[in-house]
């Protein structure tokens, strides 16, 4: 009985952890019709909030002759006192130093004694400790013969890394290429005659430029939502509001929808619905995060002059927009990038991001998650999107990698 007792606690003990993977598909959902707070209150409330000290003076001739007693009485508590401001990244430093190898400390840890500032719980990690005023061992033979390399700086010293030179790395080992046999397949006429009944009258995505359009590409969409399936005048219609678009992003509505953007992800945070690298949301669905900013930044009514010849309130060109963008990065998209999504899919990356620590490992999820949520689209979304690719091109190319006010990843 004992042994039995034994084997079920050993069993237990012994049994793998299966850690919850985080789920952060709901915080790239975009809720167009959410009441605005009060706008008023959030910008005094958030100025308030990440002001720290109001120095009261915007130029240095401005400083004024007499000491500013606000300051003094900050200095003076501070200095009087054994508290110490915790820097802002402080967690993230020393998370990122953790997770690296410890092959890399000698080549870091000098430096980081050498800062002011930097933490002493940093500088007391086992392997970090060790390197204060030490000159790393291993040293990459391309550097090995140079005189007084002793008397090199720290900020320096990570260049001494036998790793960090190219030649040092074995070479991956390229398998060359076998011409594979092209099996003999057989002429099958009710294959082709399968195929040239499926393919419409203007061929795989409009090929053929002479014959007309299907009646189905001259439809538009009549109630938009966000899975509502695009058409191709859907596309055409979109590509036709982006000219008007980009007049729209004068120099000051664009400082107005940044500073809307600033006090959205304030608003966020302060909820608990802000991931701790907030712009992926803006990445995944960049038209309606843009649309949202519009709102709060009271641009609404001058941004839908922009855009209605075309048919489209605020909130059906964000959906229109965020569909076709999806759909046109799925054509971009590599194979290398392809396949890593694939291989993330399927788990392979869980065990490692899962023995971070929790900020960096949520951020790493959730910048994961993000991409899959990029290239969320449709087989018909794709396909309207490719009868119209080479214009839908043209017009954004034009705006670069940003879109008006958020940042426009295309692939």
């Amino acid at each position: 009985m004992k042994k039995f007792f034994l084997y079920l606690l050993l069993t237990a003990w012994c049994a793998p952890v299966h850690a919850q993977i985080p789920d952060f598909k709901e915080y790239f959902e975009v809720d167009l019709d959410a009441p605005l707070p009060n706008m008023e209150e959030l910008k005094e409330e958030y100025i308030r909030v990440s002001e720290v000290y109001n120095p009261r003076y915007i130029v240095s001739w401005e400083l004024g002759q007499a000491f500013d007693e606000v300051w003094r009485a900050v200095i003076s508590y501070y200095g009087t006192s054994e508290k110490r401001i915790r820097a802002s990244g402080e967690e993230e430093l020393t998370d990122m130093i953790a997770s690296l190898p410890k092959e890399v400390y000698p080549y870091i840890g000098p430096l980081l004694h050498s800062v002011p500032g930097i933490p002493e719980k940093i500088l007391n990690m086992p392997g970090i400790k060790e390197t204060k005023n030490k000159f790393p061992e291993r040293i990459a033979p391309q550097l090995a013969d140079i005189e007084d390399l002793e008397f090199l700086s720290p900020h320096l010293y990570i260049l001494l890394m036998p790793e960090m030179w190219p030649d040092n790395n074995k070479s991956v080992e390229i398998p060359q290429p076998r011409r594979a046999k092209i099996p003999q397949t057989p002429y099958n006429p009710d294959f082709y005659a399968k195929v040239i009944k499926d393919v419409e009258e203007s061929g795989v995505s409009n090929a053929y430029t002479g014959a007309p359009k299907p009646l189905k590409d001259k439809l538009r969409t009549l109630k938009v939502t966000k899975t509502s399936p695009l058409t191709s005048a859907d596309v055409v219609a979109f590509v036709n509001t982006l000219d008007s678009v980009s007049n729209f992003a004068t120099f000051n509505n664009k400082f107005k929808l940044v500073y809307a953007g600033s006090l959205l992800d304030y608003f966020e945070a302060k909820n608990g619905t802000a991931l701790n690298l907030n712009t992926v949301k803006d990445i995944v669905n960049p038209c309606q995060r843009l649309a949202l900013k519009i709102k709060w930044a009271g641009l609404e009514t001058e941004f839908t002059k922009a855009i209605v010849k075309e048919g489209f309130n605020l909130k059906e060109w964000a959906y229109t927009c965020d569909k076709t963008i999806k759909a046109y990065r799925t054509t971009l998209i590599s194979d290398g990038k392809l396949a890593s999504l694939k291989l993330y899919k399927k788990g392979v990356y869980n065990a490692e991001l899962m023995s971070l620590k929790e900020k960096p490992r949520n951020t790493q999820f959730a910048a994961m998650q993000g991409i899959l949520q990029m290239y969320k689209t449709s087989r018909n979304d794709v396909t309207q999107v490719l009868k119209n690719r080479v214009e839908l091109q043209d017009k954004l190319l034009s705006f670069g990698s940003v879109f008006v006010a958020v940042p426009l990843s295309l692939n």
